[in-house]
């Protein structure tokens, strides 16, 4: 895998950090604004009547927690894959990812939430375009 595909899922891995960052900020009122504005926008139209309420505060902060450790845990994965290639771990991480991108795009477009699920298949993208640009899946055998 080249230099710049592996700083890309580098950087991608620090993006869910980012994200799980600012969700876990939204425990605190003035610290919330950025995760109302994604309710607003997966809600669209975009008219300030978002669906966050008080009550989402505490699964939002926690949703937040779970991305800092997932970020992490992928972060490490990554990076021993990177680094032992021979561990064969692209396709797990690949699947893990995928079945994370169809649990939740599905659970999103049942819910009338489809601005959800694009932000979901961004995510999955950025991911998807380095791995399959560094031709690592094409290398393993089976896992």
């Amino acid at each position: 895998m080249s230099a710049i595909w592996r700083h890309w899922l580098i950087s991608w891995c620090y993006l869910v950090l980012g994200l799980g960052i600012v969700f876990a900020g939204s425990a605190w009122p003035h610290t919330d604004l950025p995760v109302r504005l994604f309710y607003d926008v997966i809600y669209w139209p975009l008219d300030g009547r978002s669906g966050w309420h008080e009550s989402l505060r505490l699964t939002a902060a926690i949703l937040g927690a779970v991305l800092i450790g997932w970020s992490l845990t992928l972060l490490t994965l990554v990076r021993t894959a990177m680094k032992q290639p021979h561990l064969a771990l692209w396709r797990p991480i690949t699947g893990a990812i995928l079945v994370w991108w169809f649990v939740d795009s599905s659970i999103s477009l049942a819910l009338h939430t489809p601005g959800n699920a694009m932000s979901n298949t961004g995510f999955l993208l950025l991911y998807l375009i380095p791995v399959l640009g560094g031709g690592v899946l094409k290398r393993q055998g089976p896992a």
